[in-house]
């Protein structure tokens, strides 16, 4: 399993960058974000996700590298590829047309017109993935907005509040769904961490 890459860039084309490491080129299939991330030359890591794939009548397989500036970008790619009709190719074309940030806000947010506005994603795929994905990806660690939120004296509601807001989430949305969280807590009082994962999936 190859987890990453680090080498000179050989080739950078639209759609994929050769890495050579060690005299050994590798072609990287990559989306417009992380291309236009790297470099014309020179040195560069990419973050990979390698994919197998055979063809049932004649047995032949195909490997593909799949390369992405950033852990997040992959982990993105890898969500969205585990939505049944998202081909790598699709889940490509998702990430190219926004940033990877952008995205989890739009699926959070349940904006289904960004993902049908990419070609190949039809009403029905983009409504499948936004029911798939917003759940999980409410549940995954928050840390990344904590600091935003964290500021002193602000009460626990403010910070919450704060830190959804810093993820690009509507303000009147986001106090509906903190509202709703802390009611379903009957009085107790949550870590912050907690809080804004449960109004995430209150949204």
């Amino acid at each position: 399993m190859i987890d990453s890459l680090r080498g000179e860039i050989a080739e950078k084309a639209p759609g994929h960058v050769v890495v050579e490491c060690h005299g050994v080129g590798y072609l990287v299939l990559v989306t417009a974000n992380t291309l236009a991330g790297l470099p014309a030359q020179g040195p560069c890591k990419l973050f990979i996700h390698y994919a197998v794939s055979v063809d049932v009548r004649s047995g032949q397989s195909e490997h593909k590298l799949f390369g992405f500036i950033s852990t997040e970008e992959r982990h993105m790619f890898r969500q969205l590829i585990g939505v049944q009709g998202v081909s790598a190719t699709l889940g490509m074309a998702i990430l190219g047309a926004r940033q990877t940030d952008e995205l989890r806000v739009a699926i959070l947010n349940g904006e289904e017109h960004m993902l049908k506005a990419v070609k190949g994603i039809g009403p029905k795929l983009a409504q499948r993935i936004v029911t798939e994905l917003r759940g999980k990806l409410a549940d995954e660690p928050v840390q990344q907005v904590l600091a935003v939120a964290g500021g002193g004296g602000n009460t626990l509601r403010a910070e919450a509040l704060s830190a959804l807001v810093s993820l690009g989430l509507d303000r009147a949305r986001a106090e509906r769904a903190l509202q709703k969280s802390l009611a379903e807590r009957e009085g107790d009082t949550p870590p912050l961490e907690e809080l804004i994962r449960t109004a995430l999936k209150n949204l």
